[in-house]
Order: structure tokens, then C-alpha cells, then sequence
């Protein structure tokens, strides 16, 4: 009796439709499985050492400056720390332009590596669009609103003081045009910063991790981050308009613990969770190899051609 029961279970058919989603879940186990090899390359190095950096001038350096006395309560913001003398102005200036180089370079990177995996998936596996709609967002975003706006207010100093009912006191001429580009250039990095946190947190992070396109660890940590951006982002836009409008000397520290936090989440993100997928590139994609910035190669490509070298030669570049 048993064994004609399971023998009328065997010739149940499946449902078409099972047998879909049982495929689906296969192939995706499969993507989640593979392992990326990784190897330490340029963009790895980009990633750590280009961004690394701007958790000294976070931490370290204003606090410094605080003990030093270039800074007076409750003047104490990053941005006052910025000009508060003309070694900060060029240490800031620096460190800041090189976490905009290696961030155009860690998310354009990025971007490509994850669309070129979903174009990768196996066509039975569904691919939600709004996942591609969000990776170029957020790569317009980094490219064309955080990191300009980065580079404009380093550009222009932050010149704002306290008068004696300890309201905000607005320079006048030309230090006033200054204050303006540095606020209005600041409100846009961060509102970017914001609105890439969002990105990834929603789309991005859970779908890519989904597709199995990104490492878990990668994933988590860049999730931590943006998470973090988004919420302190979220509580930066009222603290200010306090700190302006209502209470300067009340408002000054819940402020600079906002830009702090949300520029520490943002370095982590670059430093951290983009460290893992830049090896994986240059293990399978090198951005360059090193053995050719040996000095006898850049023998071979800079000094041998002139010892060689025919002017009479470039006639046959002329167009016929």
C-alpha cells in the first residue's frame, strides 16, 4: 500500500509555475555563492588612501585647532576649522580634493562593475529597472552634485561670527559672497550626500545583495553607512536653521557632531565597504599594473623614443 501511494505521488505533475520560481532560486544560489577573487591594486589604494585621510581632519585636527585657540565657542563648526588659519585652509584644501578624486573614482567604478554584472545574470533570473534607474542617480549625484560642491566650499572660506546677543553676524562685500557660495555649496554636498545614502539604502543595497552582484560584507557596511548619512542628514536640516535663527552657543555642538558624523559615514562608506569591491576589480580587471612603473619601462617609453626620434617622420601622419 505504501508503496503504491508514493509511486501515485511520483506521477504528480509539478506546476510550470513551481518549477519557475524553484529555477529562479537556483541560479540565484548559484550567484550568491560564486567568491570574487581579490587583489590589492590602484583602485583599492585610491579607495583607502585617497579617503583615509579625512578621518584625521574630522577628528583630530579640530580638536587640535580647539586646543591650540584658533577656535572660541561657538565658532567651532568643520567649516571654522577650515579658516581658521592658513595651514588648516591648505591641509582641508588637499585632504578634501583627494577624497573628491578617489570618490569619482570609487563610484564610477562601482557603477559599472554593477551594471556590467546585471547585464551578466543569467536572463531567467528578474532584474527589478528601478535598480539601474538608482545606480545612475547615484552616480549623477556623486559626479555632479557632491563632488563639485565639495571643491566650491574649500574654495571659498566661512567667514561668520557671533555678536554680542550671540546671533549670527554676516561679514559684509566680498566676505559676504564668500559666505554665501561656502553655505549654498555645503547645503548642496550634504542634501547630495543625503540623497545617495537614500539611493543606496532603499534600491541599491538590498537588490544588489538580492542578485547576489555584491559581497555581504560589502554590502552590510556600505548599508551601516548609508543608513547613518540618511538619518543624521535627516536631523542636520532643523539643527541649522536653529543654530542661525534661535540659539547659536545652544546649537554649535549638536551641529558639528551632524557635519562630523554624517562626513565620517561618508568617508567610511568610501574607505570601508568600497575597499572590497575595488580588489575584486583589480584582481579580475586591473586598473593598471605595476611592473610596467618600473623605471627601465618608463626607459622604453620616454627616453628612447627621443634618442630615436625623426621629425622629418610626421609627414607620414598628414592626412591624404
Amino acid at each position: 500500500h505504501q508503496m503504491a501511494v508514493t509511486r501515485g505521488r511520483s506521477r504528480t505533475p509539478r506546476s510550470p509555475a513551481k518549477e519557475k520560481v524553484q529555477s529562479k532560486t537556483r541560479v540565484k544560489e548559484a550567484v550568491l555563492q560564486k567568491e570574487r577573487p581579490q587583489k590589492f591594486g590602484f583602485r583599492a589604494i585610491l579607495a583607502i588612501f585617497g579617503s583615509g585621510p579625512m578621518f584625521i581632519l574630522l577628528t583630530y585636527t579640530p580638536w587640535r585647532a580647539w586646543m591650540d585657540g584658533l577656535l572660541v565657542f561657538p565658532d567651532i563648526l568643520i567649516s571654522d576649522t577650515i579658516a581658521c588659519s592658513p595651514w588648516h585652509r591648505s591641509v582641508y584644501t588637499t585632504g578634501i580634493s583627494m577624497a573628491a578624486l578617489s570618490s569619482c573614482v570609487i563610484y564610477s567604478e562601482f557603477a559599472r562593475a554593477l551594471k556590467q554584472r546585471i547585464w551578466d545574470l543569467p536572463k531567467s533570473v528578474n532584474v527589478d529597472r528601478t535598480l539601474e534607474m538608482a545606480i545612475d542617480q547615484f552616480l549623477f549625484t556623486v559626479l555632479c552634485g557632491v563632488v563639485p560642491n565639495l571643491l566650491i566650499l574649500i574654495s571659498f572660506m566661512f567667514i561668520e561670527e557671533t555678536d554680542e546677543a550671540g546671533n549670527v553676524a554676516l561679514p559684509d562685500g566680498e566676505d559676504l559672497i564668500q559666505w554665501i557660495l561656502h553655505v549654498l555649496a555645503a547645503t548642496l554636498a550634504f542634501a547630495g550626500l543625503g540623497i545617495c545614502a537614500f539611493l543606496y539604502a532603499w534600491h541599491i543595497g538590498p537588490k544588489a545583495l538580492e542578485l547576489g552582484i555584491e559581497s555581504k560584507r560589502d554590502t552590510y557596511t556600505r548599508m551601516v553607512c548609508a543608513c547613518g548619512i540618511a538619518i543624521t542628514v535627516m536631523f542636520g536640516a532643523p539643527i541649522r536653521l536653529l543654530h542661525i535663527y534661535w540659539d547659536r552657543e545652544a546649537m554649535a555642538f549638536p551641529l558639528l557632531m551632524v557635519e562630523v558624523i554624517s562626513l565620517c559615514f561618508g568617508v567610511g562608506a568610501n574607505v570601508f565597504g568600497s575597499a572590497g569591491m575595488m580588489m575584486e576589480l583589480d584582481a579580475s580587471h586591473p586598473k593598471l599594473k605595476f611592473r610596467h612603473l618600473a623605471l627601465n619601462n618608463w626607459w622604453v617609453t620616454l627616453i628612447k623614443p627621443l634618442v630615436t626620434f625623426r621629425p622629418l617622420e610626421l609627414k607620414k601622419f598628414k592626412p591624404t
